[in-house]
């Protein structure tokens, strides 16, 4: 299991057994993942004016979800 999903899992009360929640807990994590990566990726870009604010706005997304995939793998 990745080690940030290990430590959430017991900062929420998981058990404190090295395999606290197996492959099922970690295909969760997965897919919550997926999931907020889909949240962000259809974000709007209606804030964006011109063509240049659009590609800051898209370069934000992309770089979200480019952190987001790092900060959760081992």
């Amino acid at each position: 299991m990745k080690q940030k999903i290990y430590d959430i899992a017991l900062q929420v009360g998981g058990s404190h057994y090295p395999g606290v929640g197996g492959e099922l807990l970690q295909k969760f994590a997965d897919l919550m993942l997926e999931e907020c990566i889909t949240v962000i990726k259809d974000t709007g870009t209606q804030c964006a004016i011109t063509s240049h604010d659009l590609g800051v706005v898209q370069c934000t997304i992309q770089k979200s979800v480019d952190a987001l995939r790092d900060h959760f793998k081992d």
